[in-house]
């Protein structure tokens, strides 16, 4: 029941003080409110896939807390029940603690998905666990467990029925980042970059070392590497369009005052885009809300980039995700499917 009968019994037990007197009056209602049979909250089926098309799934930032996990639930049921080639989480998966208990227990949950899952890093996993809140990890510490823990396997996704990827841990150069991912698809090239939030993990804390500065180097040059080789390779087999995964939210829009951290990484993003002949569609989280637009432009003529468009989905408090259909006969990306699980509760 998640936390509720843990609110009942605070109230309960703080009875006979003055300031929780309301809080004892609210008791028999609480309780009423538990036994209420839970609300039909599913969504109608997705629509049929037509001949020609494949759809996966994009959710991200969740859950956090524990009265989500209802919700959460809820959508692993939506997804199994739906047609899809694999899921994506784009990371954030959870708030705290950074315990190798709660990241085991969230990649355990995701593994009852049917499809595959691919899950690229965000930042609440590894580089924000320094906060007292998350338990004062080490950042690096946490990486290397959440390594350990997601990519025990490189080369192999997760979830119910693991597919083969990519990965560029298996460049010598490269070695460490099994988290950064290929595939292919019905001519479309996908990959993950391990871009995450806390301005590209530049944030200063506590502690913070000459190591954690080297890594964010480290980290942003073999997501550079990797986007290249992507587009690269994506050229030379002539794949219809490039669908990019990662966590954070880079101000595409271009505001150094908001996004520090992420100007190489835009940069590279706008040439690599700008000279390529399909569509490109980056997905990533970190906000917390569903939006479809086409943010980057043209940094010296400002004109807006037609072949890319970015796709965010949603995040805490919001449990829901996306359903992205591509038609590898038209070789675009259809308007994506957003799927909210409303409501509350613990079913």
């Amino acid at each position: 029941m998640d936390d509720y009968p843990a609110v009942a019994s605070h109230v309960v037990a703080c009875r006979g003080e003055a300031r929780c007197r309301v809080r004892a009056r609210l008791a028999p209602w609480i309780a009423f409110l538990l036994v209420l049979p839970p609300a039909s909250c599913d969504l109608p089926p997705a629509e049929l896939l037509r001949d020609g098309t494949f759809a996966f799934g994009v959710f991200g930032d969740g859950p956090y807390r524990s009265w989500e996990n209802g919700r959460f639930r809820r959508l692993i049921r939506d997804v199994n029940g739906t047609d899809l080639q694999w899921f994506v989480h784009i990371g954030d998966i959870l708030w705290f603690p950074c315990s190798d208990e709660a990241l085991t227990g969230r990649r355990d949950a995701l593994n009852t998905i049917r499809h595959p899952v691919i899950y690229t890093p965000g930042d609440n996993e590894w580089t924000d666990c320094h906060e007292r809140i998350a338990g004062s990890w080490s950042p690096l510490e946490r990486l290397d467990r959440l390594r350990a823990i997601f990519f025990a396997r490189p080369g192999r996704s997760l979830g119910g029925r693991a597919m083969s990827v990519e990965t560029q841990g298996s460049d010598s150069t490269f070695a460490e980042f099994v988290e950064n991912l290929r595939w292919r698809y019905g001519g479309f090239m996908f990959a993950t970059l391990h871009m995450v939030g806390s301005s590209n993990a530049t944030d200063r804390f506590d502690g913070r070392s000459a190591a954690d500065d080297s890594a964010v180097v480290r980290r942003t040059a073999a997501v550079l590497a990797w986007l290249d080789e992507t587009f690269r390779q994506a050229e030379a087999e002539r794949s219809k369009g490039i669908v990019l995964a990662m966590h954070a939210d880079a101000g595409l829009e271009r505001d150094p005052a908001v996004r520090p951290g992420y100007e190489e990484f835009v940069d590279r993003l706008e040439d690599r885009v700008r000279g390529f002949g399909g569509p490109v569609l980056l997905i990533h989280g970190d906000e917390h809300v569903f939006r479809l637009d086409q943010p980057l432009r043209d940094r010296v003529t400002g004109e807006v980039l037609a072949n890319f468009t970015r796709l965010e989905t949603f995040g805490s408090p919001d449990i829901g995700w996306i359903r992205v259909v591509v038609d590898t006969v038209a070789g675009r990306i259809t308007d994506p499917e957003p799927r909210l699980m409303r409501g509350w509760g613990p079913w």
